[in-house]
Formats: structure tokens, C-alpha cells, sequence
């Protein structure tokens, strides 16, 4: 494949921008792919250990959030490394700073179905004792003592104003985080997060202050040092290091009399990122920030030919041209926006008009202040803050937005290709056109028929103390049962706010099935109404079609569903009340329900708990809720055949009162899948149910290492 890039791009010149640029992505990823995934010894032992508790020495690399500091782990029981790690502590800690301590280390495992993101860190560090600074090692650094410097100093001018000042200079997250819904919807987050583009303006405001101070070549050289400064300020972001260093390939290239384009630019930056750290391919920024200056580096040029060929260059056409290509760079980047966060938006193609200048004036503003905080630079940075918090809140209610609509990757790969092939036709004549339409076409359309796959499979996801399974049958026919937990709740509160609490569903599960075109669901069983069970039903029914709902009979019948269901979007959704044993058929398989039958009473809601088999072909699964003993008593009493099963989803999360030896007995299996976190304050699983499980065989699996995944045979 790289040669066939090499070869076209030596023959065809039009193209070899754009080949050379995927040439790299690919040796890129070939690089990473040899060397990415070396065997790592901490790493797999922390891994295989769950967690260690040991004397440990690690630097403060930076905050991440409230509570969160980024950090190298460098000293574990008296063994050097090199590690970087998440600090979880509560009080402040200075950046830069070495501190040594007894902790718990947990690992962070990737989750090989739900997770998209590359992972960074090694593990999550809890101190067990107080932090001691290493001593002769706790001085900062000079980077981070002028990073403390600087937002001690805007915070001190600026008071609540501030996180805005900090985000355009600093990357701080604060401002973000608090505006993302708004930003979102507006689609200036680019605005406000430190960018190609902040750095395009930064170098506009310094070379026009520099060049006139110093000679032009002086100047350009200063701020090439002020521009390093900058980025190392911002921890060496990926989108700033890319566009530094194009703005020092520009600069050097004229000096030497040696002028590139932007594509030629664009690929010299990627083939020193891929070299140096080919894993930041991987990085979201990187690749936003690349596709957004493609796309004008591929496109800007068409603008500048149809203006010079029209004569159009009064203002009116000036900011015509503009909105234009703003809404093709937003076109371009709506790709990897749908992929990744489901998220894209068209409101930016005016938004950017007002939103673009003020971000350049409080920028500039805010460099300013942190040199020279004088009252007229600082009112004026506050009217221009406020102004813009108007301005992004009228944007923000505009129309041309999306919101919770994730593609899959397929689809997203045929959008990308098709706005190519719109750009090919502007930049060639008819005749040339056609060489690539024909291809590009036949791609797209094999791309939008990509078939989903999701057939004969099994899923259990990671999703803490709670439960959630999602069933494919042999003809994509699918059943899920439960939906996961609430945030912030004990597993067995009710569902009260079920409206108003972030539910694990929503944040990891609803991307996910759209990625995999899973737009409706044929049947959802909630087993019984605990948080932890049904805690995902509000957002699924908000976000997927549910034609029908399962529920038992004492579940609808209950006080508890008739308040929740009053909150739920049930118009068109069918509900099936589970009265006594039955089967459904779903594909040519079956679920066959067990319990409760009409004969059995239990005053809590766990033993009320739905279980059900589901045979298909060669391979049967049973679920069961939170049933205790003594609803395993009672099944073992009335269908000892019936529970047999090869994959058991454990009782209760792994309670010692579930999981009784009778019970296992019956289900004898050879799989036995526990639904927990690995860190919980119940204490699951319990000691006493692993080992019941332990005696029967079965090979034992905990969902916090990872969603679990079956191919089922037919």
C-alpha cells in the first residue's frame, strides 16, 4: 500500500500533496503499531495484580481537575521507573513538585468494546498517608513556575474573569467545562480552547509588536522563542506543537529563500510529529487541528482564484467569502465531531463573524494583563468577556445543530470521502474529475452498506455495581436487560430522579450503539427497579426506539413504576408484564423467563428480580438479576433443568447471600461473569460467593476488566 502511495504520488503532481499526507497517517500508524505496543512490565503487573499497596515517590506534572493531578510515578518500593499516573488527592499540591507517601495503586484498564480513546495513564494513585516533598527535588521548574505565575496573576487582576484568560493562554479546562454544552452548540469550542488557531493569532499580535522594536529577521527569531516558551506553557499540546511548527517551517523556509505551500507545510509538520511521537496520530486534537488546516489548505485556494477571477474583493464579499469558508472547514471537521462526540454544528459559520474577532482582542488582552495589569486593560477585558458570553448564548440557541447523533466509523470514513470528492470537483475540470469520482463513489457506497455485524453476539458491559446486557440474535433481532446505574446513588435507592441524574447509560452506552447503528432495540427487561438495574432507562428511551418493555408483574403493579413511569417517554413502546413463566422468541432463539412465577412472593425488590435464559443454538446464558437465596432456593425447587446454563451473569453482583452452592449446582457453569467495580464501597464480589463459584469449575470473569464479549454458536 505505501508504495502504491509513493508511486502515485511521483506520477500524478496534483495529488501528491494530499498522498504524501496519507502516507505518513499510514507509516504513522505502521510505526505504532510495531513499537506502540511493546510488552509493559508495570503495566501488565499492575494488571494482573488488581492493585499494590506500596511506598512510592512521584513528581506533579500538572492538575487535570478538582481533585486530580496528572504525575510520574519514578520510585516504587525502591525500584526506579518511569510511569505516568492520575494522583487522586483532595489538598493542593505544587506543580513540579516531588512527594513520597505509602498508597493503593489501581490500575486503568482499557474497555475493548466501549472505549475509542487511547489510554495515557498507567493507573490511579490513592495516598494511604500524608504527602512528604522529597527533599532537595520539590523546587519547581522554571516552566511551571511562570505557568503558577501567570495564573496567580490573572487570577489575582481578573477575579471571576479569569478562566477565560487562563483557557486562550494556558489550556486550563475550567472555562470549557462549565460552557461545554454552550460552546457545543455555537460550534466556536475551538475558540476557547488553545489552538493552531491561538497561536496563528498570538504569532499575528507578537511579530507586529516585535517588528516594531526590533529588525525583521531579530524579531522573527525572538518570536520563534517566545512561541517554544508558549507551548512548553501549555504542556506541549498537540495542536500547538503542530501549528509552531509550521509557523517555524514558514519562517525558516523564507529565510532560506525556500517558500513552502500549506499542504507541503502541512505533511513536513505531520512527518516530524510522526517520527518523534507517532502515538499523537491517535490524539483527538491532532487530529482536528490537522483535518481543520487541510481542509483550507486544500480549499483556501479555490477561494482566492474565484475572488480573483470575479474581482469580488469589497468588505461585503471579503466576509461573504469568509462565512464560506468557515462552514467548509465545519463541514470537514463534522466527520471526526459526529464520530467521536456525536456532535456537530453549523451555528459557527456565524458565530466565528463576532465570536473569532473578540477571541483575538481578549487574547491579546489577556497577555497584557498578565505583563501590565493596569485598570484600562482590564476593563476592557471584562466588557469584551461579557460581551462574548452574550454572543455565545445567542449562538448557542440557534438551529443548525446536532447533539447526541455519533456515526459509526464506516460512515463517518464515507462522509469524509464524500466532501472530498466535492473539493476534487472544484479544484479539477470535468474530464479529471471522473478518474477519482468512479472510485471514491464505489467506496462510499460500500461504506454506507458496511454491515453492522451485530449477529449471534453477547454482550455484558463494564458499567460499575450495576448491570447491563445486550443480546443479538441470529437475525440482529435484540434484547437488552437493564441499563446500568445512576451517578452519585447507592445501587439499591429507587429512581426518583431518575429525570434529573447523569445515568452511566447516557455518558458511555448511547454512543456506542450508534456508532454500531443501533438505533432501535426490539425488547428491554428491567429485572427490577433498583438504580443500579434500571437507573439507564430514562436516556435510552430518549435516545433509542424501545418497541417493547418487559417488566414484571409486581414491577407495574407497584407504586414505584407508576411515579417513574409518569417521567418515561413510553408512547411508542409496547409493555409486557412477565405474570408466570414464558418464552419469546427472539430470531430463531429463545428467552424463556423463570421467575417470579405466580406462586412466588418476596417482600424485596431482589428477590422479585426477572430471570431468564436464552438459548441459542449450542450456547445458553442465564441472567438473574439480584435474586438471593432464597429465590435460588425456590428456582432449584421448581426448574432444577431449566437454570442449566454455559454463562452464568452471578446473582447479586457476587453477595456472599447469592450464589448458594444448591443454586450453582443446578446452573453448573463454565463461564460466571460478575457485574462490579473493582473499587466499591459494598465490598462485591464477596469473599465467601467467589469462592462457591471457585468450587464448581467455572472460569471466573469481573466486568471492570473489561466489557465482556461473546460470538455465539448457532
Amino acid at each position: 500500500m505505501a508504495g502504491g502511495f509513493v508511486l502515485l504520488a511521483v506520477l500524478c503532481k496534483k495529488l501528491r500533496p494530499p498522498l504524501i499526507l496519507l502516507l505518513f497517517c499510514l507509516g504513522g500508524n505502521l510505526h505504532w503499531q510495531a513499537h506502540g505496543h511493546k510488552a509493559q512490565p508495570f503495566a501488565d503487573y499492575l494488571l494482573q495484580r488488581g492493585q499494590i499497596q506500596q511506598e512510592l515517590s512521584f513528581k506533579v506534572q500538572g492538575r487535570s481537575g478538582p481533585k486530580t493531578y496528572q504525575v510520574l510515578l519514578y520510585e516504587l518500593a525502591g525500584h526506579q521507573l518511569e510511569e505516568p499516573m492520575l494522583l487522586i488527592y483532595f489538598e493542593e499540591l505544587s506543580v513540579g513538585g516531588s512527594y513520597h507517601t505509602l498508597a493503593e495503586i489501581q490500575p486503568l484498564r482499557d474497555d475493548p468494546i466501549l472505549d475509542i480513546y487511547p489510554r495515557h495513564y498507567q493507573g490511579v494513585i490513592r495516598p494511604l498517608k500524608t504527602l512528604e516533598p522529597v527533599e532537595g527535588s520539590h523546587a519547581p521548574t522554571l516552566i511551571f513556575q511562570a505557568r503558577k505565575a501567570l495564573q496567580d496573576r490573572l487570577d489575582k487582576a481578573l477575579g471571576v474573569y479569569s478562566p477565560l484568560a487562563q483557557a486562550l493562554l494556558l489550556s486550563d479546562t475550567d472555562f470549557k467545562r462549565t460552557h461545554r454544552q454552550s460552546l457545543n452548540r455555537a460550534g466556536i469550542m475551538h475558540l476557547v480552547v488553545v489552538s493552531g488557531l491561538h497561536v496563528l493569532m498570538l504569532s499575528l499580535f507578537l511579530l507586529v509588536l516585535l517588528r516594531a522594536i526590533f529588525p525583521r529577521s531579530l524579531a522573527e527569531a525572538i518570536f520563534m522563542l517566545l512561541l517554544l516558551a508558549f507551548a512548553a506553557l501549555n504542556n506541549w499540546a498537540p495542536p500547538i506543537t503542530r501549528a509552531m511548527l509550521m509557523i517555524d517551517l514558514a519562517i525558516v523556509s523564507r529565510w532560506l529563500s525556500r517558500p513552502l505551500s500549506i499542504a507541503q507545510n502541512l505533511a513536513i509538520s505531520l512527518f516530524v510529529i510522526t517520527i518523534v511521537s507517532p502515538a499523537q496520530l491517535f490524539h483527538l486534537g491532532l487530529q482536528l487541528s490537522f483535518a481543520a488546516v487541510a481542509v483550507m489548505a486544500f480549499v483556501l485556494p479555490l477561494f482566492r482564484q474565484k475572488t480573483q477571477a470575479s474581482g469580488l474583493k469589497s468588505f461585503p464579499h471579503k466576509i461573504l467569502g469568509y462565512m464560506l469558508l468557515s462552514l467548509v472547514v465545519s463541514l470537514g471537521i463534522a466527520p471526526l465531531t459526529l464520530y467521536y462526540f456525536g456532535t456537530a454544528s453549523l451555528n459557527g459559520v456565524l458565530a466565528n463573524l463576532l465570536g473569532l474577532p473578540l477571541i483575538m482582542l481578549l487574547l491579546a488582552l489577556a497577555i497584557l494583563v498578565a505583563i501590565w495589569d493596569i485598570t484600562p486593560f482590564i476593563l476592557c477585558f471584562q466588557a469584551l468577556a461579557d460581551l462574548w458570553q452574550v454572543w455565545l448564548k445567542l449562538c448557542a440557541r440557534l438551529p443548525l445543530s446536532l447533539e447526541g447523533q455519533w456515526i459509526s466509523l464506516p460512515l463517518a470514513v464515507a462522509l469524509g470521502l464524500f466532501l472530498l470528492l466535492i473539493v476534487l470537483k472544484a479544484r479539477q475540470s470535468w474530464r479529471a474529475w471522473f478518474k477519482f469520482a468512479i472510485p471514491i463513489s464505489l467506496t462510499i457506497l460500500g461504506l454506507l452498506f458496511w454491515p453492522s455485524g451485530l449477529k449471534n453476539e453477547l454482550f455484558i458491559f463494564n458499567s460499575g455495581v450495576s448491570d447491563c446486557s445486550l443480546i443479538f440474535a441470529d437475525d440482529g433481532s435484540s434484547m437488552m436487560i437493564d441499563t446500568g446505574g445512576l451517578f452519585g446513588q447507592k445501587a439499591e435507592m429507587d429512581l426518583e430522579a431518575i429525570d434529573q441524574t447523569e445515568s452511566w447509560l447516557k455518558n458511555n452506552l448511547l454512543s456506542w450503539l450508534k456508532r454500531n447503528k443501533v438505533n432501535a432495540l426490539d425488547y428491554v427487561v428491567i429485572t427490577h427497579l433498583h438504580g443500579d438495574h434500571a437507573g439507564g432507562i430514562y436516556d435510552l428511551l430518549k435516545s433509542v426506539k424501545v418497541r417493547n418493555l418487559i417488566l414484571s408483574d409486581n414491577t407495574i403493579q407497584s407504586k414505584l413504576w407508576q411515579q417513574t413511569a409518569v417521567l418515561l417517554e413510553l408512547e411508542h413502546t409496547r409493555i409486557i408484564a412477565i405474570t408466570d413463566t414464558c418464552t419469546i422468541a427472539l430470531g430463531s432463539h429463545q428467552v424463556k423467563f423463570l421467575h417470579p412465577d405466580l406462586d412466588f412472593y418476596a417482600p424485596d425488590l431482589n428477590n422479585q428480580s426477572l430471570v431468564c435464559r436464552y438459548d441459542a443454538g449450542r450456547s445458553s446464558i442465564l441472567f438473574t438479576g439480584d435474586i438471593e437465596r432464597e429465590a435460588e432456593i425456590y428456582l432449584c425447587e421448581r426448574y432444577p433443568l431449566e437454570l442449566r446454563a454455559q454463562i452464568l451473569k452471578v446473582p447479586h453482583h457476587g453477595s456472599r447471600s447469592s450464589s448458594n452452592a444448591e443454586f450453582l449446582a443446578c446452573v453448573r457453569p463454565q463461564i460466571a461473569i460478575i457485574n462490579t467495580a473493582q473499587r466499591n464501597v459494598y465490598g462485591f464480589p464477596h469473599e465467601q460467593a467467589i469462592l462457591r463459584l471457585t468450587e464448581t469449575g467455572a472460569q471466573i470473569r469481573y466486568t471492570y476488566e473489561g466489557s465482556q464479549r461473546f460470538l455465539l454458536k448457532p
